[in-house]
């Protein structure tokens, strides 16, 4: 005889199954313990005995659901890891299509906080083991849309740059988290406005003014309560001189991150534009970054970008000095002699598979850079470039 529990609960079925253990020990109503915890059902009758007059400790039923919840969650989550590409280009395809769900859909999203740091936590992962794969798909993975590949290639950029600064591990997920969600008020409307020809309405300019202040306010009903986060994602948008929105901040009550990623916000934006919207050679954006050309930006940040990506990205594409356009793959200590991949000669097919050259070889020299249009090959032919 045991003691009745006071605190008990009717059994679910699915709690016991022929040829299984009892997961909690099973009473009778006057207290009487029935079977104990582990043993065997080994019959349908007794199943169907047990079910009739058994119950059983309602906390040890409620720990074992949720036990059983946080280990179904961790296979779903395995499942997921391995179903990945494992090639980080196309990784970065898969991880868009998720973020374009987020951004896109935001608080109808169940679990939206709790997904936006997986998002965050992947990225870093992804620049601490294949920094020169992430900055290449930046250049190489076409967007889903604007609205929600903009975001992405800006978390992308800082990401690989934040590990130069410093950081912590927390800030540099914080400036991850706050990139990747700065316009999450807007991500339709800069999906509207992309594929429109006309200029903004008042109305659209009115929701891009407020949308630093309610995309904060968005992730913080979504559980986000990162205050640095939040204050980069209010302040991405603010000017040195004062002339930025929503709130017309000067430079000494700016945060410093918070400029960092407005500089990443304008540059991403010229490296990865919109569907259909044409870019210049990487080569040449970064060089009227370092001449001044995209605004008033932090000159130590603005050096520390070019040292850290080069002047020829990976992904970005150039002219060699035989006449063959290539790849930049990898980064080099000379910013002028990366690693690359030949594609095809300037007037001939693509090569049936890239060939690397050696840049610091006078034969291979770096002439010029190109678009990836000029060099005539699609994204998903050099995704091999990057295998892990």
């Amino acid at each position: 005889m045991s003691d009745h529990p006071d605190n008990k609960s009717k059994l679910h079925p699915l709690r016991l199954r022929v040829g299984q253990e009892l997961p909690v020990d099973v009473y009778a109503n006057n207290g009487l313990l029935l079977l104990k915890k582990g043993h065997y059902v080994l019959s349908a009758e007794q199943r169907d005995k047990l079910l009739n007059v058994g119950v059983g400790d309602k906390d040890a039923i409620e720990a074992r659901l949720e036990r059983e919840k946080r280990e179904r969650a961790e296979a779903l989550r395995k499942q997921e890891e391995a179903k990945r590409p494992a090639n980080p280009l196309m990784e970065m395809e898969f991880i868009g299509q998720r973020v374009q769900g987020l951004l896109t859909h935001g608080l109808a999203v169940a679990g939206l906080g709790d997904s936006l740091h997986s998002v965050a936590r992947r990225l870093h992962e992804l620049a601490v083991n294949q920094p020169d794969a992430l900055l290449a798909a930046i250049l190489l993975v076409p967007q889903r849309d604007h609205g929600s590949g903009h975001p992405l290639h800006a978390a992308a950029l800082l990401a690989v740059l934040s590990r130069r600064l410093g950081l912590g591990e927390s800030a540099q997920h914080s400036l991850i988290g706050a990139a990747l969600t700065m316009n999450i008020a807007v991500t339709a409307l800069l999906n509207q406005m992309s594929a429109q020809d006309t200029p903004a309405t008042p109305q659209q300019r009115e929701a891009l003014f407020g949308h630093p202040l309610l995309s904060s306010a968005i992730l913080r009903e979504a559980g986000i309560d990162d205050e640095l986060w939040h204050t980069l994602v209010q302040q991405h948008h603010e000017e040195w001189n004062g002339s930025g929105y929503p709130l017309g901040l000067k430079r000494q009550d700016i945060e410093p991150l918070a400029h960092l990623l407005h500089l990443a916000d304008v540059l991403t934006a010229r490296l990865s534009p919109s569907p259909g919207h044409a870019t210049e050679p990487a080569a040449r954006i970064m060089a009227k970054l370092f001449q001044g050309g995209y605004g008033e930006f932090d000159p130590q940040y603005t050096a520390l970008l070019i040292k850290e990506i080069g002047i020829y990205p990976p992904g970005s594409c150039v002219r060699l000095a035989n006449g063959e356009i290539a790849v930049v793959t990898h980064r080099r200590e000379k910013a002028n002699e990366p690693r690359v991949a030949a594609l095809r000669k300037a007037d001939g097919p693509p090569y049936a598979e890239p060939l690397l050259r050696e840049t610091r070889n006078p034969g291979f020299h770096i002439i010029e850079a190109v678009t990836l249009a000029q060099a005539g090959v699609r994204p998903g032919f050099l995704a091999k470039l990057w295998k892990p």
